[in-house]
């Protein structure tokens, strides 16, 4: 882009905000820091190009400058097309010590085409306050103080804006506008803007956004915003949203943020690969030992959020056509390798989208979260959700939460104070996602999950939620200063060598014992529930099962057709403890015949406390559980009869005695005298289902009715 293209792109921004409603809801200029760097100028300027005229490549020459003359304090410098390198080797423009200015207002790269390479001697400081004092505004109102990329949809569909920072030390500081690397473009290609700092030593950003890969202008004209960034050694960046890869509708490819040795992030949220967008933060290759530390805005307390692969957006219904895509939303943060040391409130992982109208849309949320090292300490987790209507459709979520134990930084801890939701799933969701939310959690090598609330999972149309553990991986549901063992509901465990521990009740359908693992045990104080408590469904166990806790399995009958809880296992199966058997619910009655299998195959065992459900009047359990695996109804001639109780009455001179057969428990005597009415009261004095009454005076008739108590 060149000097005279620079002029006409903001003549075209103007134009289009003629034409276009701008609007950027996902992000907010402003931060209230406590101490912002201030040696900006007061006033803004009009922009310094870079010409490389002089042909020494130094700040300090005036004749590198267009208009002529080193940049002062209130400059906003921009380099275009004009004097760029050949390579992204080669170093084009010198930051040297005779630079006199003490800052800049704002900096920008904005070619189109070659590189831009920039040795920083001492220290560049880009410093301002205010919206005015930027590099440039992009479409969708944002103002940027530091921007890499050509900001035009007219660019090529393939052009480069790489820009390499070298040295010893960057500050960029505006708490009123944001720091952006983003190259859009009309149609797909290979466009793409870079800023590469991994050969800086220190980076300090102090502004209201962090933004890689971000255009969020309405309506959408194809924008398909593209970034990568390569940060410094040593960074601080203080900001209310650090976003890798959002857009309103179409996406660019794959968005980066690439940490380096040492990374203070100091951000209200994380956003990594927004609606139908692509995004990842990790560590740059070949850094070494790095670590990398999350905070609030402050400084000094939690990260209200991380979203990662999340296609939900709460102010959908608010845009110009309403949000929708059938694309999907892909965000990772891999953090292998460093030590981590993060506060954060909510983790969202692989989130669906809102449906606000009857048009499917498939575009999945897709997040991933992988560490090695330090500790995550959050509030709470929710990964693989298919959001509520008012329509469903087939937009699910899948999350994945990864804990590793990295060479030199392991193992990690993930704390979680309160719950983890996994893989939650609407009903009517149409195919192929009627089933499609999916959460998978996997704890390796000696690494651990400490969770002070519940696991959960599911949802009125289920979904499928996996938690692996490996080599010595713990899970952990009751870590040190809990007063209570947590809850576990998922549908998959997978057990190789690792660990489940102080959990209350675990509610599964298929436990999977791999590599040492070959028995699965539920100790004395544990529950488990096949599929879950109140709910129909079978476990099935890849391995042997010794059930020395509690069991609480559940039967129906609906109709003629008999349901229940069913466990099968490859290996046998010792049942000790307590089976509680339940009939939950409404329920057909049960008859002689009624015959529930609740083990595939005979289980060992000689100590077990057996708890049956009431089979109804009249009527037993046989307990053939150590014979076939299954109870039985049968007919025991006990309990109250099946036909309704008839009064008998006696009469002597003096008085009446009213009875009924004792067999009939749960039946009370109600009377009222003279008038036959609705004015019934009990008839204190009973006793072994019988009365007496004398006769008195005045009273010409006594009516008596038995009903039973549960009416």
């Amino acid at each position: 882009m060149t000097k005279s293209n620079f002029h006409q792109s903001i003549k075209c921004d103007q134009q289009f905000g003629k034409l276009y409603m701008k609007k950027a809801p996902q992000v907010m200029s402003g931060i209230p820091f406590a101490a912002l760097l201030t040696l900006a100028g007061s006033v803004s300027a009009a922009p310094t190009f870079w010409s490389g005229a002089a042909g020494d490549t130094l700040w300090s020459s005036g004749g590198n400058w267009s208009p002529a003359g080193a940049p002062g304090i209130t400059a906003n410098v921009i380099f275009t097309n004009d004097a760029v390198a050949l390579d992204a080797f080669t170093v084009n423009n010198i930051v040297d010590l005779d630079f006199s200015a003490p800052s800049i207002n704002a900096l920008g790269y904005m070619n189109t085409n070659g590189f831009h390479y920039t040795q920083v001697t001492g220290e560049l400081r880009v410093l301002s306050s205010s919206t005015a004092e930027v590099a440039t505004t992009a479409d969708d109102g944002n103002p940027y103080v530091f921007f890499v990329g050509g900001n035009q949809w007219q660019d090529d569909k393939d052009a480069i804006v790489y820009t390499t920072i070298t040295g010893n030390s960057l500050i960029v500081s505006n708490g009123n506008a944001n720091f952006g690397v983003t190259q859009i473009g009309a149609v797909s290609g290979a466009h793409r803007a870079t800023l590469n700092l991994s050969e800086l030593n220190t980076f300090v950003c102090v502004v209201s956004n962090v933004l890689v890969g971000h255009n969020f202008t309405q309506p959408d004209h194809a924008w398909r915003p593209t970034g990568e960034f390569y940060l410094a050694r040593s960074n601080s960046i203080t900001a209310r949203n650090v976003i890798v890869a959002d857009v309103y509708q179409n996406a660019g490819a794959a968005c980066y943020i690439h940490l380096g040795a040492i990374n203070t992030i100091n951000a209200n949220e994380i956003r990594i690969g927004m609606h139908k967008t692509v995004g990842f933060i990790d560590i740059a290759p070949g850094v070494l030992n790095p670590s990398v530390t999350f905070r609030n805005a402050a400084g000094t307390g939690r990260q209200l959020a991380w979203k990662l692969g999340d296609e939900f957006d709460p102010d959908g219904t608010n845009y110009l056509f309403g949000f929708f895509t059938s694309n999907q939303a892909r965000g990772t943060a891999d953090l292998t390798g460093a030590s981590v040391d993060a506060l954060v409130d909510r983790v969202v992982l692989g989130r669906g989208q809102i449906q606000v109208d009857p048009t499917n849309r498939t575009g999945d949320g897709n997040g991933t979260l992988i560490f090695g090292g330090g500790v995550i300490d959050v509030n709470d987790i929710e990964m693989g959700i298919q959001v509520p209507g008012p329509f469903i459709g087939g937009s699910v979520g899948h999350g994945i939460l990864t804990v590793n134990n990295d060479f030199g930084v392991g193992p990690a801890l993930l704390i979680v104070r309160s719950n983890i939701v996994m893989a939650v799933q609407q009903a009517g969701a149409p195919a192929p996602d009627a089933i499609g939310s999916t959460g998978d959690i996997t704890v390796n090598d000696g690494s651990s999950i400490a969770v002070a609330g519940d696991i959960t999972s599911g949802g009125p149309g289920g979904g499928t939620a996996t938690i692996t553990l490996n080599n010595g991986g713990t899970l952990d549901m009751q870590p040190a200063g809990d007063a209570t063992p947590g809850n576990v509901s998922i549908n998959i465990l997978n057990i190789a060598d690792g660990i489940i521990t102080n959990y209350a009740t675990l509610s599964v359908t298929n436990i999977n014992l791999l590599l040492g693992s070959t028995v699965f045990t539920v100790y004395p104080g544990q529950t488990i529930a096949p599929a879950g408590i109140n709910k129909i469904g079978p476990l099935s166990v890849s391995g042997s099962l010794s059930l020395l806790g509690t069991t609480l399995m559940d039967i129906d009958k609906n109709g003629a057709t008999l349901s229940s809880d069913a466990i099968t296992a490859t290996a046998p199966v010792e049942l000790g403890g307590t089976l509680k058997v339940s009939l939950p619910g409404a329920h057909t009655d049960l008859v002689p015949g009624d015959k529930f299998t609740l083990f595939a195959a005979v289980p060992g065992g000689t100590s077990l406390t057996l708890v049956l459900p009431p089979p109804g009047a009249g009527l037993a359990w046989v307990n053939n559980i150590f014979f076939d695996g299954s109870i039985e109804v049968i007919p025991c001639g006990c309990g109250e009869p099946t036909t309704p109780p008839a009064l008998t009455v006696t009469a002597s001179p003096a008085s009446a005695t009213v009875s009924w057969p004792l067999s009939y428990v749960s039946f009370v005597l109600r009377s009222q005298t003279n008038v036959l009415g609705t004015n019934w009261t009990l008839v204190p004095g009973v006793m072994n289902n019988s009365f007496t009454i004398p006769f008195q005076p005045g009273n010409t008739s006594v009516y008596f009715h038995l009903i039973q108590q549960n009416q």
